[in-house]
């Protein structure tokens, strides 16, 4: 006897239940109401196979992709055959499928080797593959002040020097590029594009580039929440989609995150909580730059990170960055003083050193623009551009930036990307 999980929206829940009944070799053993249900049940083993619809309330490719790690046998219900194949799905049923096609199909299911979930990323065509940019994070120690500073004057170098650049602001607890930025439509695209993966159109390249702000000519932004509250429409699943297909079309993607990774509840869903975004981004990350403040208490907390689990899990691909190194909090010669510290106490040899640059960036900041267009030749800048640049994956200086003329204004407005 083979039990069925039905998943399906109200609509068609009736027929579905009165088909699978009808079967001498099946019977209905649970009609969940929501995500949440279906995961308690997928997690306790509940069913041979579950039957699941595209709009069964609160499903996405994050839900499907857990519910393949349980070991989930499903078959998906309705004409989305290209959508349930990128979740990994292979199993599908048509609404009014006849009894004994409905039968075979759950026999199928039931009786399939379970492997792996499918990468949701779509197959390949024929012909030249098409460039993966490389995605790289920052992350930072508790407090560490200048985080979004560093991601987006990076990512503003990157776009002068290298090619294509998109930043993200993946801050589920204080978003700040959204301001730092002078943009006036603070609509979180960050959630859109989630939006977008959930709906299955993340394929389509001007549905994606519509949802970009264009800064300036091959430097894009994703604009992050606009209330902190908003955290649960990034998932961690999605997320990882999104940075795939922003990675499609950018030769780098750089991410601004929390510094916080853990959850605040800690007997909540681990997959679902403010901080999975964070855990989500560093895993998918290619490269991930930390930063620290250079004093005192912010070495402390750096140390004390790079000795956890999490910073030793990315050793092989994490660059440390102490920021606003200056005299007056850690004595004479700071860089030296820094470099020791760490080398003792966190056997760390190889950091950046950024000095302390407040002129730059408050200019910056009362601006509303990147460090990057106050000047170009601010220690804060040069600084990255000579000594982070470099370690980033696929960082080969083109020197194609954009110049503008001096005294020309712009109005800063989020246009979307033209494709």
């Amino acid at each position: 006897m083979i039990d069925v999980v039905v998943a399906v929206d109200v609509e068609y829940e009736s027929s579905v239940v009165a088909a699978v009944s009808s079967l001498p070799d099946a019977q209905v053993v649970r009609r969940p109401a929501d995500e949440v249900e279906l995961l308690a049940l997928v997690a306790g083993g509940t069913g041979h196979v579950v039957v699941l619809s595209r709009w069964f309330p609160g499903i996405d490719a994050d839900v499907v992709a857990r519910m393949l790690e349980a070991g989930a046998r499903i078959v998906g219900f309705g004409q989305d055959e290209a959508l349930f194949a990128r979740w990994g799905i292979v199993h599908t049923l048509a609404p009014g499928a006849a009894p004994q096609e409905t039968g075979a199909v759950l026999r199928d299911c039931a009786d399939a080797v379970q492997a792996p979930p499918r990468p949701t990323a779509p197959p390949v065509p024929d012909g030249p593959a098409t460039p993966e940019g490389s995605v790289t994070a920052v992350w930072g120690t508790g407090s560490s002040p200048g985080r979004s500073t560093i991601a987006l004057v990076t990512a503003h170098l990157l776009a002068r020097t290298v090619g294509r650049t998109t930043l993200v602001d993946a801050d589920t607890v204080s978003s700040s590029l959204t301001p730092a930025l002078g943009l006036l439509d603070d609509a979180p695209q960050l959630a859109a594009l989630c939006r977008l993966v959930v709906s299955g159109a993340a394929h389509d390249a001007p549905a994606i580039a519509e949802r970009l702000v264009e800064v300036e000519p091959g430097f894009e932004v994703v604009t992050g929440l606009s209330r902190a509250d908003r955290w649960p429409e990034i998932r961690a699943g999605v997320l990882a989609d999104v940075l795939d297909r922003l990675a499609a079309r950018a030769e780098h993607v750089i991410v601004d995150v929390s510094d916080r990774i853990d959850p605040d509840d800690p007997y909540a869903d681990p997959h679902y909580d403010r901080h999975q975004a964070t855990r989500a981004v560093l895993d998918r990350a290619d490269h991930i730059v930390l930063v620290a403040s250079a004093d005192p208490i912010g070495l402390q907390r750096l140390v004390r990170l790079l000795e956890s689990d999490r910073a030793a899990r990315h050793a092989d691909h994490l660059t440390v960055l102490v920021n606003r190194v200056r005299a007056s909090a850690v004595g004479p010669d700071p860089e030296t003083r820094i470099r020791s510290v760490l080398r003792r106490f966190a056997g760390v040899e190889e950091i950046v050193l950024v000095p302390d640059d407040r002129t730059t960036v408050d200019a910056a900041v009362l601006a509303g623009r990147s460090p990057l267009e106050v000047t170009r030749r601010s220690p804060l800048v040069t600084t990255l551009d000579a000594d982070l640049l470099p370690r980033l994956p696929g960082h080969t200086a083109r020197r194609t930036r954009t110049r503008r003329r001096p005294g020309r204004s712009r109005t800063r407005v989020a246009k979307p990307v033209r494709q």
